[in-house]
């Protein structure tokens, strides 16, 4: 199976597929893509990395975060609630993202020390 069939299974048939090599150790732990990683090492087959679309920095993220505040703060004063509802979320996801791109900066490159 090359790369893009694997991408198209689901997690928990790329575990059990796992489970037939035993180089792979620890695979239930593991994400979609690491397993798919591992998949591809066992069977000694080239890794492409996937290239990430955009890569979003954290300061972008806030700067959408504080206008999507005011906006908030405008539909409560007029008291749209709905609309204050929807950019709450918004707002709850950019927070998500900005987390997420933080955990990932702290944690050094596989292979690279701290």
């Amino acid at each position: 199976m090359s790369r893009e069939e694997l991408e198209k299974l689901t997690v928990i048939k790329l575990r059990e597929m796992a489970k037939e090599y035993s180089e792979i150790k620890g695979a239930s732990a593991m994400k979609k893509e690491e397993v798919i990683v591992a998949i591809l090492k066992a069977r000694g087959e080239p890794i492409k990395e996937k290239k990430k679309k955009d890569i979003i920095k954290i300061s972008e993220i806030k700067k959408q975060m504080r206008s999507l505040k005011q906006e908030k703060e405008k539909s409560l004063a007029e008291k749209d609630s709905k609309k204050a509802a929807q950019i709450r979320k918004q707002i709850k996801k950019l927070k998500r993202q900005t987390r997420l791109l933080a955990s990932e900066k702290k944690q050094p490159a596989k292979g690279q020390s701290a």
